[in-house]
């Protein structure tokens, strides 16, 4: 009687905990966990620079009126146009666009440069938001292959 070798036994007959994916597949699951935690990110990143674009438009009291240059409306007009767009790139590189992709690596590294002008007024904030764009750069980069083909 011949033995089967474990790393051959089928799924319905290994017990349990013995059976491991194939190579290929658990770098899938890397990439896609990753990559879509990337995708989340950003769209959290993107949702709290609307709500910070809104509240420096209607001046609101939670706000520091101290910014490096500009006036407090232009950067609350800046992060809401720019949250819109960063919310718009998570959704499009989620369901896979090539082109969302670029646009979600570029909206991160921009919008870290762009909180460095609050770290003198909310050093935590902005030092919150430049490290979760570091991680969403890093999903995208490292782990960002579109997940289909674009149809041509």
């Amino acid at each position: 009687m011949s033995t089967i070798p474990p790393s051959r036994v089928p799924p319905s007959f290994a017990s349990p905990g013995t059976y491991e994916l194939p190579e290929s597949a658990q770098d899938e699951i890397e990439r896609t966990t990753w990559y879509d935690f990337a995708c989340v990110l950003l769209f959290l990143v993107g949702t709290f620079n609307i709500i910070d674009g809104i509240a420096s438009i209607r001046d609101s009291k939670y706000v520091a009126h101290t910014v490096q240059f500009a006036n407090l409306h232009a950067w609350g007009w800046f992060f809401l146009c720019w949250g819109i767009l960063q919310v718009i790139a998570a959704f499009a590189a989620y369901r896979g666009m090539r082109w969302a992709l670029i646009l979600a690596i570029v909206t991160a590294f921009f919008n870290a440069i762009a909180h460095l002008s609050a770290v003198k007024s909310a050093p935590i904030w902005s030092s919150m938001i430049i490290a979760l764009d570091v991680l969403v750069m890093y999903g995208l980069i490292v782990h960002g292959r579109p997940r289909r083909p674009e149809p041509s």
